[in-house]
C-alpha cells in the first residue's frame, strides 16, 4: 500500500508545504517581535565582610554587615583573620525591590576573580582556589534565609599579568535547573587550613555573573512547545491508527518514522509548567535528554530512510542491517548522556560541582564530548554516502521506466521525483537543524560565561529552529503514513510488479508478495 506521500493530490501537497513554511514563518516573527532575548543576566560585585565577634556559621547580608563591618578594599583588612572574613551577595541585587521569577526556569552563575600585583603577596603558577560556599534562599513573608546548599570546591586558577594586576579565569560558580526562590543569597568563605589558597596572590575584586532564561521567552516559547505539542499528538496518533489499519506488513521505515515521531511527542511535551508550581532541579537535565534523544532518533531516521532508497537495499523488518550506525549513534548518546550526569546529574544536590574544576575530571570531561564528536562524524560520513547511492539510484530509475504506457510512466515518475525531493529536503532540514541547535548551545555557553561571542543567536533564530525540527517530523508523520487502501488501482498489478522487480518500490513501503 502506498503512503500519503505518493497518492496525495500535487495541489494539497503543495498546500502542505506552505501551511509548514508559514508556521516556522510565524514562530520566527514570534520571536523577533514579541518574545524578548532568550537569556538575561545580571552582574554584582562582592562585598567582603568581617564577622569578628559574630558566629562562625552566621549568614551575612545587608542586614549585618553594615558600614562598620563592610571592608571596602582586602588592603584594609590585614588584621582580620581569615575565618572572620566573609565574602556575600544576593541576587537580585539588595535594596532595589525586585525578585527572581519562577518563568526565569534555571540559574547558571560564573565567578571572576581579580588579584593584585603585589611583591609580598604574589600568584603564583599553578595555583588551587578553594572556597567554602553557602547558598540561601527568601521568598515573600520569611524572616530569615533558609539554606539550599553548602559545599567546599577547589579549582585551578590560571591568571594572565594586565597592568599591575592580575585577571583569572572564569569559574562555573553554580547552576540551579529550576528558579523557584524569590532571592537568593551567596556567603563565601576562603579558607587557609593546610595550606589552602597561599599561591592565590592577594584578592582585589570578585565578580558574580547570573545568567537565566527570559521569563517573557519563556512564556512565548512554552505557548508555542503547547501547540506543537498538541499538532504532535494528532498526528501522532494519525500515524498510529493508519499503521494499524494497514492491511501490509509494517517495514522498518515504518518503525523508524514512528521512533522518530515518539522522540517528537517528549521532545514537545511542555513539562516546563511543573516548575511554575513546584520545585523542580531535575528539569534542565532531562531537557537535555530528550533534546539528545531527539536528534539521536533523527540521526538513525535518516539513516534508515536514504539506506532503504537505495537500489541494492532490501527491504526487511530488522535494525540489523544498520548495526553499525545504530552502534556509533549509541556511543554518541551515551557519551553526551554521562558528561551530562556527571555535571547536571551531580548538581542536584551539590549546585557548585562542575567537571571543569580540575585536570582530573575535566580530562574525563572532555574524553567523552571528543568521543562524541568523533562517532558523530562517522555517522555524518556514512548519511552522506547513503544520501548519494539513494539520490542517485531514484534518479536513475526515473530515466529507466520506458517500457510502460505514458500515463503509468509519468505517474510513477511523479512518485519518484517526490521522493527525490523529501530524500534532499530531509537531508538538508535535518542537518540545517543539527547544525544550529549545536551553535545555539555554543552562543548560550558564551552568554553563561559573559563572553563575547561571534555568534548571537535571538529569539527569533532560537524559535525558527525549533519550529524547523517540528514541522520536518510532522511532515513525515503526515506523508509518511500509509494511504487508504483501495480494491482497484491506477496501475495494472502485472504492470506494478513488473516495475518492482527492477528495484525496489517507490518508498519502500509496499510488499506485493503478500
Amino acid at each position: 500500500m502506498a503512503a500519503v506521500l505518493e497518492t496525495l493530490s500535487t495541489v494539497r501537497l503543495v498546500a502542505v508545504l506552505v501551511s509548514s513554511a508559514l508556521l516556522v514563518m510565524t514562530c520566527c516573527w514570534l520571536g523577533a517581535y514579541v518574545a524578548p532575548d532568550p537569556m538575561g543576566h545580571q552582574s554584582n560585585l562582592v562585598r567582603f565582610c568581617d564577622i569578628s565577634g559574630l558566629h562562625d556559621d552566621v549568614v551575612v547580608d545587608s542586614t549585618n554587615c553594615n558600614s562598620g563591618r563592610e571592608i571596602q578594599s582586602l588592603r584594609q583588612a590585614t588584621n582580620t583573620p581569615a575565618s572572620s572574613l566573609v565574602m556575600w551577595t544576593q541576587f537580585p541585587h539588595a535594596n532595589t525591590g525586585l525578585t527572581m521569577s519562577r518563568w526565569f526556569q534555571f540559574m547558571a552563575t560564573s565567578m571572576l576573580i581579580e588579584l593584585d600585583d603585589e611583591a609580598e603577596h604574589q600568584y603564583h603558577t599553578g595555583a588551587k582556589l578553594s572556597f567554602e560556599a553557602t547558598l540561601h534562599y527568601k521568598n515573600h513573608g520569611d524572616d530569615s534565609w533558609t539554606e539550599m546548599a553548602r559545599s567546599l570546591q577547589e579549582w585551578d586558577l590560571t591568571c594572565t599579568k594586565t597592568h599591575g594586576s592580575w585577571d583569572c579565569n572564569q569559574i562555573n560558580f553554580f547552576e540551579l535547573g529550576s528558579c523557584h526562590h524569590e532571592t537568593y543569597l551567596i556567603n563565601l568563605r576562603l579558607p587557609t587550613y593546610k595550606g589552602k589558597n597561599r599561591q592565590i596572590g592577594t584578592l582585589s575584586d570578585i565578580w558574580i555573573t547570573e545568567v537565566h532564561q527570559n521569563g517573557g521567552f519563556t512564556k512565548v516559547m512554552l505557548s508555542i512547545r503547547s501547540v506543537f505539542f498538541t499538532l504532535t499528538m494528532i498526528l501522532f496518533a494519525f500515524y498510529l491508527i493508519r499503521i494499524f489499519k494497514s492491511s501490509t506488513p509494517v517495514t522498518l521505515l515504518h518503525r523508524a518514522v514512528g521512533t522518530l515521531g515518539f522522540s517528537l511527542v517528549l521532545l514537545n511535551t511542555p513539562v516546563e509548567v511543573v516548575s511554575l508550581y513546584i520545585n523542580a532541579p531535575g528539569l534542565l537535565l532531562w531537557s537535555d535528554i530528550r533534546q539528545g534523544a531527539f536528534f539521536a532518533f533523527l540521526i538513525l531516521f535518516l539513516i534508515v530512510f536514504m539506506g532503504e532508497h537505495r537500489a541494492d537495499s532490501q527491504s526487511n523488518k530488522s535494525w540489523t542491517k544498520y548495526k553499525y550506525p545504530i552502534f556509533f549513534t549509541a556511543f554518541t548518546s551515551g557519551a553526551l548522556l554521562l558528561f551530562d550526569l556527571s555535571e547536571r546529574g551531580r548538581q542536584l544536590w551539590d549546585p557548585f560541582h562542575s567537571v571543569w574544576s580540575n585536570d582530573s575530571s575535566r580530562w574525563w570531561g572532555m574524553f567523552f564530548i571528543s568521543s562524541a564528536i568523533f562517532t558523530f562524524a562517522q555517522d555524518i560520513l556514512y548519511l552522506l554516502y547513503l544520501t548519494y547511492k539513494a539520490v542517485s539510484s531514484l534518479r536513475t530509475r526515473i530515466l529507466s521506466q520506458h517500457d510502460i504506457p505514458v500515463y503509468q510512466r509519468n505517474q510513477y515518475k511523479s512518485a519518484l521525483v517526490r521522493v527525490v525531493g523529501v530524500c534532499t529536503a530531509t537531508l538538508m532540514v535535518a542537518l540545517t537543524s543539527v547544525v544550529l541547535f549545536a551553535i545555539m548551545h555554543l552562543s548560550e555557553v558564551a552568554s553563561k560565561w559573559d563572553e563575547v561571542s561571534s555568534i548571537n543567536l535571538n529569539s527569533g533564530s532560537y524559535l525558527g529552529i525549533y519550529a524547523l525540527a517540528n514541522v520536518f517530523g510532522l511532515n513525515l508523520l503526515l506523508l509518511y503514513s500509509p494511504g487508504k487502501e483501495n480494491n482497484s488501482s491506477d496501475i495494472d498489478v502485472s504492470e506494478e510488479k513488473k516495475l518492482i522487480a527492477n528495484g525496489p518500490t517507490v518508498l519502500q513501503l509496499v510488499d506485493n508478495d503478500n
